[in-house]
Formats: structure tokens, sequence, C-alpha cells
């Protein structure tokens, strides 16, 4: 069974420059998870809203907890980025299943909880524009990195080699973890043609759930703008 797709000793000890490189890319990727994160904490204000919006007190109760956890959730974070940083530079292998776990539970708490959290903004009448645009566009670049690792990680744990659970449209043979956040951006961008394909159950049921959550996001931030437009005409 594969569980980490590099060459050499699977055990801990010292990585090879190749093995090194390729932890280090998944590492930069984890990293810019975690500083998106903490960067859509500057668009909490997004939350306001007056007595008169039906979703007042749940706004109010999400900014509040946004606020109170601010430095829990920087702490840790911080704290999580320097581990990873320090076994990079001293070419540490990071163990996979604590790796996996910790990410995984860390990226889909986060791409759930702040989805329903764009679809409460982008239904409800917003605060400011610029906040909601802050908190769509952020969200974005998260949803593409997130969705990346997750198609990038079920597709090559356990596999003797990958397409076996998802199929990368146009990725060739030499399907590389790049092609994954590839097709990732490109299922937002280019909905006429299917980036990602399910090969097995498991592989259906996740792509039909991305494309479920991509189609929601496009389907009410078009009707949220055309509103905002309407309005300025």
């Amino acid at each position: 069974m594969r569980s980490w797709p590099f060459r050499g000793n699977p055990v801990g000890g010292h990585l090879g420059l190749i093995d090194a490189r390729d932890q280090w890319k998944e590492v930069v990727i984890l990293i810019t998870l975690i500083l998106v994160r903490i960067h859509m904490l500057t668009y909490v204000d997004a939350l306001n809203s007056t007595a008169a919006d039906n979703t007042h007190s749940l706004k109010s109760t999400l900014k509040t907890l946004a606020l109170q956890q601010r430095w829990i959730t920087v702490g840790p974070s911080l704290i999580f980025i320097g581990l990873l940083l320090l076994a990079v530079l001293l070419r540490r292998r990071i163990p996979r299943r604590w790796l996996d776990v910790s990410a995984g539970a860390f990226i889909s708490f986060n791409l759930i909880f702040h989805f329903l959290k764009i679809n409460l903004l982008l239904l409800t009448p917003p605060a400011s524009t610029q906040l909601l645009m802050g908190q769509l566009l952020t969200y974005l670049v998260f949803f593409v990195l997130a969705w990346g690792w997750i198609f990038w990680r079920i597709d090559w744990v356990g596999q003797s080699k990958p397409g076996r659970v998802i199929e990368v449209a146009d990725a060739g043979d030499q399907v590389s973890m790049f092609d994954y956040y590839h097709a990732s951006l490109m299922s937002i961008v280019r909905r006429s043609h299917s980036e990602l394909i399910g090969k097995t159950r498991n592989g259906r049921m996740l792509v039909a759930i991305h494309t479920l959550m991509v189609l929601d996001l496009i389907a009410v931030a078009l009707g949220r703008f055309y509103q905002l437009i309407t309005k300025m005409v």
C-alpha cells in the first residue's frame, strides 16, 4: 500500500533531494491554506447586519465566535506552520498518517463551514459589497487548493498508480500533484469541459459533491452580483 508518493525508504529519517522537493510542494500548499484561512478574519465585518435582517442573530453569533477564536485560530496555526517549515528545513520526513489526519480535518471543516457562511452572506443583504467580495474571493482560493489536495490524496492513497479513483482530464499518462490543483481551478473557470471524472463509487461521489458545491457558488454569486448591479443602475 503506497501512502506517500515519494521514492525511497518510507520510514522516518532524512529525505533525499527528490523526496524533499516533493514534500516541500505539499507543505507550501498546506501553509498557503492556513494563511488564507487566517486572512479570512480580515473580512469578519461582512457578517455585520441590521435588526431588519432575518439572519441578524445568526450573523452576530458567527461574528462573535470568529472574534473570540481569532487568537485561538492564529496561535496554533502559526505553530503548525513553524513545525512544517522546521521539518522541511531539516529534510525530515513528516509522518504521512499524522499529516493526512491533521490536514484532512482542517481542510474538511473549513471547506464546509465557510461554504455555508458564504451562502449565508450571498443570500442575505450584504453589510459591505467590498467585504462580501473579499470573503468570496478568499474562499475561492481556499476552495481550489483544498479540493486539489483532497483529489490528490484520495487518488494516491493505497493506489499502485494515479487515475484509478479519479481521472484528471487532459493530464496524460504522467499525472502529478499539480494536475489535481489545475483541474480544481479549471472546474470553476471552464464549466463547458469536465476536468475530473470519478472512476470508482467513492471517486464519483467526491466529484459529484465538488460539482454541486461549484454550481452552488456560481449560481448564488451570479444572483447576488445581478442584484447589486441592478441597484446601481
